[in-house]
């Protein structure tokens, strides 16, 4: 199926309001079906791509939708970084695993401190967490003081469904401390309610290992055809 983006969002992406551009997604689902995410005037384009190809994901069928639409998205002030596009897996919680003993000691968080942040790492630069919104939280492992992994909320769809992130300092990876940060998380959010998904890249073995120890399933996988404004543009 072929759905065309919001109108107004199309509008401000192709007026330059927008550093990255997305004009065409497209989304297989586990049960095989198909569908395109596409700006206007991609409608086209995205209909012929889904005849010529069965798997959308082939290498030539990317390479072929990749330079059909190059020329119209560098006219539109956009380009490729390192022209390479990747594929993505979501995952939905079906049920979770029972807890381990690492669930001890794991904390959730409604505020990070300046000290969490200088001490633990790098990543945890990148969230602000806001102690008054209970869809805000983090679930944390620390040692010796510091954070060594997290989970946390990358975003909330509008259909109330969560997307959680996890990290791990490599000096403790494959120990199950991001898994065990995972199952807090998840089991906080489906206590309240909410349905709970997770992504990673499809090269990602490690974190896709992790999404389906913590009781993830696959739900689809996705490619997004991301494209960025040209520096010049910018300035």
């Amino acid at each position: 199926m072929i759905i065309r983006e919001d109108s107004t969002f199309e509008k401000m992406v192709v007026e330059e309001e927008y550093h990255i551009a997305v004009p065409v997604q497209i989304t297989q689902y586990a049960d095989g079906h198909t569908d395109y995410l596409v700006y206007s005037f991609c409608e086209n384009t995205a209909a012929a791509h889904a005849e010529k190809f069965t798997d959308p994901f082939a290498e030539p069928a990317v390479t072929w939708l990749a330079d059909v639409l190059q020329p119209t998205m560098e006219e539109l002030g956009y380009e490729t970084i390192e022209k390479q596009f990747h594929i993505h897996r979501e995952y939905r919680i079906t049920a979770l695993p029972e807890e381990t003993e690492l669930a001890g000691r794991v904390e959730l968080l409604s505020e990070l401190t300046e000290e969490d942040v200088e001490n633990g790492m790098e990543a945890l630069s990148e969230f602000e967490l806001d102690p008054d919104n209970p869809d805000d939280r983090m679930t944390v492992i620390r040692e010796n003081g510091s954070i060594i992994a997290f989970a946390a909320v990358n975003d909330m769809q509008e259909d109330a469904v969560i997307e959680i992130t996890v990290e791990c300092d490599p000096a403790y990876r494959r120990k199950g401390y991001g898994r065990a940060c995972v199952i807090a998380l998840t089991k906080y959010f489906m206590n309240r309610g909410l349905e709970v998904k997770y992504l990673c890249d499809e090269d990602n073995e490690a974190s896709m290992a992790t999404a389906e120890s913590a009781g993830f399933t696959l739900y689809s996988r996705v490619l997004p055809m991301v494209y960025y404004r040209r520096e010049e543009d910018e300035e």
